[in-house]
């Protein structure tokens, strides 16, 4: 049955893919995607092949990355003759980071150190100013503080909310600044936010607003049933008004595998969503 589920969701891709002026873009956290050496989640050869598997079944033609060491751990998911690969200069093994189809021309690419709020350990904002067929638009890949284990006291967890929301905000303004710039508000922000917009307490309610919306805002965690998701897809309202109806799916990596090689792939599911480019 499983063996038919990854069928049939290949075929629905696959078959949606290739049209000139559309194009699918998503979000995956790999959780701690390493080179191959002293890796913090060591991974066999058969485990990364089923990590490419999923992004091949993705058929992506924008992939924003969290938790990625270097560009070779992308180098040994991906197809190198398809994709461009960029990543953020820091942290050490939990990168921000983008894979582009080629046909794809990338424009500019802005490092948004702010977003780190200066600490080497956070990860920066990765935006990429892209163009296909005379259409341009961004596209950024970000992965916001957690609130985790670490944080054990009530000091470190309030600590946790209000740097999240200090991120959100100044994802705010920095956008705002590129498209001030380019006079473009063509957006589409994606990663894991740590966080979803309709929690009762959630610290980045700032970036659904007039300008933006959350697209993700109701799916729920592949891993976890009852929880909101975490890993977003939020969008400009121009781009919004793109959107392909129901293209926006969670792809749900537990069907598709065994529950321990679903555990070596990841613990979050890819989300991908398809936009007409046509002017």
């Amino acid at each position: 049955m499983k063996a038919l589920i990854f069928v049939i969701l290949s075929i629905l891709f696959l078959s949606s893919c290739g049209t000139k002026n559309e194009i699918t873009v998503g979000t995956f956290n790999i959780a701690w995607l390493g080179d191959g050496i002293n890796d913090k989640t060591p991974r066999t050869s058969q485990d990364l092949n089923n990590i490419s598997q999923v992004i091949s079944t993705l058929e992506a033609d924008i992939l924003a990355l969290q938790e990625i060491e270097n560009t070779k751990s992308i180098e040994s998911i991906i197809d190198e003759s398809k994709y461009s690969i960029l990543t953020s200069s820091y942290p050490k093994e939990q990168k921000t980071a983008l894979i582009i189809n080629k046909n794809i021309e990338i424009v500019n690419i802005y490092q948004l150190d702010s977003i780190s709020l200066g600490n080497t350990d956070l990860r920066p904002g990765l935006v990429a100013y892209c163009r296909l067929n005379e259409f341009d638009f961004f596209v950024g890949s970000f992965h916001f503080k957690s609130t985790s284990r670490y944080d054990d006291t009530p000091y470190k967890k309030s600590r946790s909310f209000d740097m999240r929301q200090e991120q959100s905000k100044i994802l705010l303004e920095e956008i705002r600044k590129l498209i001030d710039i380019k006079k473009d508000k063509d957006v589409i922000l994606l990663g894991d936010f740590n966080d979803n917009p309709t929690k009762k307490n959630s610290n980045i309610t700032i970036l659904e607003n007039d300008e933006f919306d959350f697209l993700t805002r109701e799916m729920m965690s592949c891993k976890y049933s009852i929880w909101k998701s975490i890993d977003h897809i939020i969008v400009s309202q121009s781009m919004k008004d793109r959107i392909i109806n129901s293209s926006l799916n969670m792809i749900d990596i537990n069907t598709m595998f065994p529950e321990e090689k679903a555990k070596k792939i990841s613990d979050h599911c890819p989300v991908i969503v398809r936009f007409n480019l046509n002017n």
